[in-house]
């Protein structure tokens, strides 16, 4: 009696362990968030772990479904906005807020939608200069409808503003016709230099000096600015290349330097080059778009095993010679023939083979479930796996001395992964959809082949979808069904019908198992596109762009003030022919990988060249600038030319100077030969950011520069 008293305690003390093992409140926590109720996941978690502070699980649990109710909201509240239903937007996004107070997205969505329409900020077009002309302030009533000479006109406009106006000394006079009514001061100085070919450069706020428009000219007075431009989401080394040629002009290469320490680009040019980079950079260096993604795996693996019949396998059937008495068999296991009756069955023993009857079943199902959410950045791969590692036996033959034959064996072992793999690599578009390459993988061990090395059966899928934001992809049909049927007995006795089964026995295995997935993408950070973005850049040809910075007219021309007489012929200005130029041949070229090839710099100019200067750029992951030939157009200036070449990574530097006293180059003809290796697939472009030249009597020439295009297949 005691005994049975003792079976419901024990029965009571073991359940109250079995629920100490997992809380009742976590079990409806996990039931809540399988069926999408997060809220209610959420109160049932918070109360697990208030329970047990001293379980991790819970903890775990609550911050992952707290996560899980954030996004849940923040995808309700988007989709409410897109069906204008604002103020339930407004709640869910609240809702998202207080299950997550970091989930910044939703905190600057929440901001957006009650914020009130924003008026468009213009934005700056042009880098203003550290000093300005500072007239009167007030539109000016200028008006010329006969034609006047250029010089009357700055006078009249100096006299009105009190601004002084300087000339260079090749500045030229001519008679123009305007009207200025309304305009200020800058804006009058602009249009007057545009309609004569000239462009001005402020000294002071009361001073500005006209100069004829020409290539010389602009490198003598044009105000240079330097910026650095402190990059977050694109590498500087990348865009440096992009950006000179974006930025540079017929007549002159911005420098750019690059700090791969700090990833910023410093670049020094005109205000209105750097203006231009400005807004290029600022285009370019746009964040990545970030996702997480729900993914729910259930795998669902069935056997049954049925085995009936007579089991006759365990023994065999079989006769033996064994005499007894004086044949029985020595020590050795010998005996005498010598009078022997065989026909005695004394003499004989018969083994008969043990018979089992079997009438056994097996059922059994085995069900994984995983529910990972995965967070990653637009064109990074993503990487999941649930699983286990499986040691694969990989043998070796070596030989034991030099020379010998491989018999020593060398085992290693490679560790595969068995379960469920999957890659992912999303990306995300500007309409609010995501594109995945998605590679799923499930194996599993089938069995053991040779020496008990496991035979591992794979199935696989590789596929490419485009789903919206919060859209589920279900992706199932990883149908494995097979079927295994094996009968065994005696040799014809057990193809006797109905008495066959007396003498076999039957085994029959059914194996099942399924895969199901399914995958929903959540944006959490897109591509910020703002309405600048989508403008257009307008680049003010290089002949029309004026100069409004001021500074300190170093290295400026002998000017003169306006006291000289207005019938005063003016110098001659000597034309700039444009002829001059440095090119690279072929200007496209298509090589394969790892081979070896040449390119030309070709110098063409029409007047006599004393000195050149050149800078290379290309990518070095792509090509490797072997050696830099002498080209032979530089044969026309004699012997022993000095010639100048440098590599650097993905910088070249090449230059030469006439000999003391000879003549310069002129005419068409190679500078130096390129000797390149094609090191890695891609296109990368040969351009040029740097090119000076001068003549043999110490005058610049402007050259013009082309560059060219190499694909590595």
């Amino acid at each position: 009696m005691k005994k049975t008293a003792l079976i419901p305690i024990l029965a009571l003390v073991l359940a109250a362990g079995a629920c100490q093992t997992l809380s009742y409140d976590y079990r409806l926590g996990v039931k809540a968030e399988m069926n999408r109720n997060y809220e209610e996941a959420v109160r049932q978690y918070q109360k697990a772990a208030l329970d047990h502070p001293n379980e991790p699980v819970y903890r775990l649990a609550l911050l992952r479904a707290r996560a899980a109710a954030s996004l849940h909201f923040l995808q309700s509240a988007r989709t409410l906005v897109a069906q204008n239903k604002r103020k339930e937007a407004e709640i869910n996004y609240e809702k998202a807020l207080f299950f997550d107070p970091q989930n910044y997205r939703a905190a600057a969505e929440l901001k957006a939608l009650l914020a009130p329409p924003r008026k468009p900020v213009e934005s700056v077009e042009r880098l203003e200069g550290p000093v300005r002309l500072r007239g009167t302030g007030q539109p000016l009533d200028l008006s010329f409808r006969n034609e006047v000479s250029l010089r009357s006109i700055f006078q009249t406009l100096g006299r009105v503003s009190g601004v002084n106006f300087l000339y260079d000394d090749t500045f030229r006079d001519t008679n123009l016709a305007i009207d200025l009514t309304g305009k200020d001061l800058q804006q009058a100085v602009n249009f007057l230099c545009v309609a004569s070919k000239n462009f001005s450069r402020v000294i002071d706020e009361r001073t500005v000096i006209i100069v004829p428009d020409n290539v010389q000219k602009r490198m003598q007075y044009e105000l240079n600015a330097i910026k650095t431009f402190y990059l977050s989401n694109i590498d500087a080394s990348d865009v440096q290349m992009r950006l000179t040629q974006m930025v540079k002009t017929m007549y002159k290469v911005p420098a750019i330097q690059v700090d791969k320490n700090l990833n910023s680009i410093t670049i020094r040019d005109t205000p209105q080059a750097v203006a231009l980079a400005e807004k290029l950079l600022r285009a370019w260096d746009k964040s990545k778009g970030e996702v997480v993604i729900d993914i729910e795996i259930m795998e669902v693996n069935r056997m049954r095993l049925q085995k009936y019949g007579i089991d006759l396998s365990s023994g065999i059937l079989g006769v033996r010679l064994n005499p007894l008495g004086d044949y029985a068999p020595d020590e050795d296991g010998f005996f005498r023939i010598d009078g022997l009756d065989l026909g005695d069955l004394g003499n004989y023993q018969v083994t008969m083979p043990n018979a089992v009857a079997q009438f056994l079943g097996a059922d059994s199902d085995t069900k994984i479930i995983a529910q990972p959410k995965i967070r990653g950045l637009a064109g990074e791969k993503i990487e999941y796996i649930v699983g286990q590692k499986v040691p694969i036996v990989n043998s070796q033959f070596a030989a034991i001395a030099a020379g010998g034959l491989g018999t020593q064996p060398i085992v290693n072992y490679n560790l595969q992964d068995i379960g469920i793999t999957i890659k992912i690599t999303p990306k995300v578009h500007l309409e609010r959809e995501i594109t995945m390459e998605i590679e799923l993988t499930v194996s599993s061990i089938a069995g053991e082949g040779v020496a008990g090395i496991p035979i591992i059966a794979n199935r696989e899928i590789k596929n490419v979808i485009r789903l919206k934001d919060g859209e589920t992809n279900l992706l199932a049909g990883l149908l494995r069904d097979e079927e295994r049927k094996s009968a065994g007995g005696i040799t014809g006795l057990k193809d006797i019908p109905v008495l066959g089964s007396l003498f076999s026995a039957t085994q029959r295995t059914i194996e099942q198992s399924d895969v199901i997935m399914t995958i929903t993408p959540h944006i959490i950070r897109e591509i910020e596109i703002t309405d600048d973005d989508a403008q257009a850049l307008w680049v003010d040809p290089d002949s029309l762009s004026g100069v409004t910075g001021g500074g300190a007219a170093g290295g400026a021309a002998a000017v003169r003030r306006d006291t000289e007489t207005l019938g005063e012929p003016a110098m001659p200005e000597p034309e700039d022919t444009g002829a001059s130029g440095v090119y690279i041949s072929p200007a496209s070229f298509e090589v394969p990988r790892n081979r070896e090839f040449r390119m030309n710099i070709d110098l063409s100019s029409e007047e006599e060249i004393g000195n050149v200067s050149l800078v290379l750029t290309f990518d070095p992951r792509v090509l490797e600038l072997k050696d830099v030939l002498e080209g032979g157009g530089l044969r026309q200036l004699g012997e022993n030319v000095p010639f100048l070449e440098s590599i650097s990574g993905g910088t070249c530097t090449i230059g030469f100077s006439a000999p003391p006293g000879g003549r310069g180059f002129r005419g068409r003809g190679t500078l130096a030969v390129l000797v390149f290796s094609a090191i890695g697939p891609g296109q990368t472009s040969l351009a040029f950011t740097s090119a000076t030249a001068g003549s043999p009597m110490g005058r610049a020439v402007v050259l013009e520069t082309g560059e060219a295009s190499v694909n590595v297949r």
